[in-house]
């Protein structure tokens, strides 16, 4: 007899219940990562992570703000340190 939804979902609340907030964390990243596989490439799959988009908006923030060597390339900052 197959395992109905409801059941799933039961499941997984037992096994998400007393879990850390940084344990759940990676369970929705994970969640994020299923509910878009279909259409993201998986060898890419890293960049759609929640702490990988949060570390992109942190650097646009970083180049939208000033607050960094260059204007933004690996070589310019290169360039820039060799200086």
């Amino acid at each position: 007899m197959p395992v109905t939804v409801s059941e799933y979902k039961n499941e997984l609340l037992s096994e998400i219940e007393g879990m850390s907030a940084d344990k759940l964390r990676q369970i929705l990243d994970f969640v994020c990562f299923i509910k878009a596989k279909e259409v993201i490439d998986p060898s890419q799959s890293w960049f759609w992570t929640k702490q990988w988009q949060k570390m992109e908006h942190m650097a646009d923030n970083d180049k939208n703000t000033g607050n960094i060597i260059g204007n933004g390339t690996l070589n310019d900052l290169l360039s820039e340190l060799k200086q």
